[in-house]
Parts: structure tokens; sequence; C-alpha cells
């Protein structure tokens, strides 16, 4: 590749993100050229219709339907994956790979799942599987692991991942409207999908995370390993709770190693209004890397859309020309086999709303006056409303798992556990934080 000074580019999808790598590399053309020392021309993306209306022109001889056109053209040196998905993207990618083509993907549920097959066919091919686009859309967050930490030990990642669902609390909270409300809004404006299940319920930021981890820690982990809680419970109550206790409700990844556990979550939290995450609103990501030599590092930009995916796309592809040779391999991932199997157990203070019926009022307020939780943890009761029905506790001591055996236990009609991330400590006398019902 070395001896050619225009290179092939070959686009599987050309949908938000295919036609903003289109458009940035025809409007970055000589800035890339004088950067890298070549001129990069996309040959063909592979389409599924070419009837679709696109926000980029181009020639219909550009667009193709057969994905060998450009799996199987000896011209196009690096492939770029965007069509989401695991399959068909996981065969194309292989296939790419194992006849010695780069690749570059943003395809975070495909990485999280299949990463580990296709990292290792890309190292013995001796070509680049390259996935900026991933996490955090134009976050240079996975550069940063992969080559500017390699001296540190990194003991935990954390972070606000995804988007949609970040924007949609933002709505909840500023606008006083409930999660349809803001959900609605999100999907007309082009930041939720239809289906916007993997947003709201976590599952893309968990699979953002997963990769992030696997990367930073000497362990492999996979999804069963990462507890995940979505959003679509929490309503303009618990906002109001958050507000009495100076915090905010963010949907929080988090990942940390010590040396013999691994812990990974993706869940909403209330935090304080001194953190450094509380402030992040809209469709922003932020994330916080914490390393023993460095400190903590903390990266702030849009997480989405097309431009910022783009961005990413385009900055691997530059990477690819400057280094076509895959690095060695990071002495901490030599050795490694098998799986950390288990979680890391995770005490701490959790924030409750129940709902029940008055056949199991009496289980969950207990006899004289205590709740049930005070079997396992220390609690107080800090509101409630619609007659009793609901009530709203501070638990501190318990384990997530215990608070969901209780609550599932008793039978409630509904319940949100949010872990709490203030500065509030539980005091001994609860008459001292009691608040006003809402």
């Amino acid at each position: 590749m070395e001896s050619k000074k225009e290179i092939y580019v070959g686009l599987l999808g050309l949908g938000t993100v295919g036609t903003g790598v289109v458009k940035s590399l025809l409007a970055n053309e000589s800035h890339i050229t004088h950067q890298t020392g070549y001129r990069v021309r996309v040959k063909a993306a592979l389409v599924q219709t070419f009837e679709k209306e696109r926000r980029v022109a181009v020639n219909p001889s550009f667009m193709t339907k057969d994905p060998s056109v450009i799996l199987r053209d000896p011209e196009i040196d690096i492939v770029v994956e965007v069509m989401g998905g695991v399959e068909p993207a996981l065969s194309y990618i292989r296939q790419a790979l194992l006849l010695r083509k780069h690749v570059v993907t943003a395809n975070k549920e495909l990485l999280a799942k299949h990463g580990e097959e296709l990292m290792r066919i890309a190292k013995e091919m001796g070509v680049r599987l390259l996935y900026e686009a991933s996490v955090a859309g134009g976050i240079p967050i996975v550069r940063t692991l992969q080559a500017y930490l390699t001296a540190n030990r990194v003991s935990s990642i954390r972070g606000i991942l995804n988007g949609t669902s970040n924007y949609i609390l933002t709505q909840m909270q500023l606008e006083h409207v409930t999660f349809t409300e803001a959900l609605l809004e999100a999907q007309q404006l082009g930041y939720a999908e239809a289906d916007p299940t993997s947003d709201v319920e976590g599952y893309d930021a968990a699979y953002k995370l997963l990769i992030l981890a696997n990367m930073a820690f000497p362990v492999r982990a996979e999804m069963a390993f990462v507890r995940r809680i979505g959003i679509s419970k929490i309503s303009p109550i618990d906002f109001e709770y958050a507000t009495r206790l100076n915090c905010t409700i963010k949907l929080i990844g988090e990942a940390s190693y010590d040396g013999e556990c691994v812990h990974l979550e993706v869940t909403p939290k209330l935090l304080s209004r001194t953190d450094a995450l509380a402030t992040v609103n809209d469709v922003f990501n932020a994330v916080t890397i914490s390393a023993d030599v460095v400190g903590e590092l903390t990266f702030i930009g849009r997480g989405a859309g097309e431009m910022p995916t783009a961005s990413a796309v385009i900055e691997d592809i530059a990477e690819i020309l400057r280094s076509p040779k895959p690095p060695l391999v990071r002495q901490q991932e030599i050795g490694m086999d098998g799986w950390i199997k288990g979680n890391a157990i995770k005490q701490g203070m959790y924030y409750v709303r129940m709902q029940f019926s008055h056949l199991c009022q009496d289980q969950v307020l207990g006899v004289d006056g205590k709740t049930r939780f005070e079997s396992v943890a220390s609690a107080v009761e800090i509101g409630s409303g619609e007659g009793g029905l609901t009530r709203v506790f501070l638990v501190a001591g318990a384990d997530l798992e215990q608070i969901v055996h209780i609550a599932e236990c008793l039978q409630v009609k509904f319940y949100v556990i949010l872990p709490y991330e203030g500065e509030f400590v539980l005091p001994e006398h609860s008459e001292f934080f009691t608040l006003p019902a809402v």
C-alpha cells in the first residue's frame, strides 16, 4: 500500500454515517492528503436500495447491492462498515480481513460480541481493525486507551455513553415532561430510532462499556457480566426527589478492575450536582478514565450523529495510512486465558420508589413502623404519595440484588431503584431527613 498515492475505500452502508463519511472526505480532501500523503477516494458503497433519497449527491454507478463488488476489488484497500447490526456485517468484515483489507467500523454491538475473534483475524492477516467511531462518536477515547495510556494501569472508566438517553433525561429534568413525551421529541429530532430499546434500556451503553473495559483491563469480559438497567421507568416524580436531594439523574456506564474482580454496570443514578457528569446535558457524551500515573482524564463531546461519527471514521482511515501494520500486542494482554466469572459486589446507597396495593402495604412497612429493607440495611423513608401506596426510601448498606429481591418478594406493582451518589450521609434518626410528599 505504501507505493500508492491514491487509496480506495469501500463503504458498507450509505446511511447517516456513510453519507457523513463521503461528505467529510470530499470537504477535507486536501487536508487529509497533506497530513497523510495519500488521496483518499471512496470507490463504491453497498446499499439496500438505489431509490432512497440521500443527503449527498453520488453517481448511481457508485452504489451496489453486491458486497463482493467491494470485498473482492483488489484496488480497495480499506473497507468501512457503517451498516450496523451483527449480520451480515460480521460476515462481511471477516471476509474483508481474510482478504487482507484494513477495516474501520462503527459497529459497537458487533465488536462487543465478536471483537476478540475479529481482532485475532486482523492480527493474523497483518491488517488493521479500527473502531474509534464505535464508542462516544467523535470523542477519541479508543485511541487514548490504545496509544496514549500504555504505560498506565487503568483502574476505572466512568461516563455518559448514550446521547439519546442523556437527551431524554435532560428534557425530563429541564422541561418537566414524562419519559414518553421526551422520547417522542427525541425521535422527531432524529436522536432516537423508531425502536429505541437499545438506547433507553441501556444495551447501547453496555456494548460501548464492554469495548472500553476489554481494552483497558488485562481480562476479557462478555455482555452477561454487565449489570444493566434502563431509563424507561423513570418518572418526573423521581426528578422532583433528585432536585430536593441536590442531585440529577444520568444513565452512567461504569467499569472498574482491582486486580481480582471486574465490575461492569450501566444504570441510571442519582448524581450529586457537584459531580462533573451532572452538567453534561442533551446528546453529549462524557468519559472519565482513572489511571495510576496520569490520574483522571475526562473527555466531553457529541456522542453520535452524522459528523461526529464520520469524524472518528476518517481519523481511523488516516491512522491506517500513517501506520498500516498492526501494533505490537500490549504485554498485559499476553497469556490471559479464560474469563472473569462474576461481578464485584458493590454496596452503597440507593433511592427506591415503590408503588404497591393495599394488600401488600403492611408487608412493605412491616411492624413497628420499620420497613422490610431494615432486615438487610439501614433505610429512611423520605416521601409518600397516592394515599400512602407510593413510598420513597433511601436505603444504605445494601447491594442492588438485595433490594430487588425484597421488592419482588413483596410483589409490589412497580418499583424504581437508582444508585445514589450524592453527598448525603444517612442519619441515625430518620426524622432529620424527612421530605414532604411530592
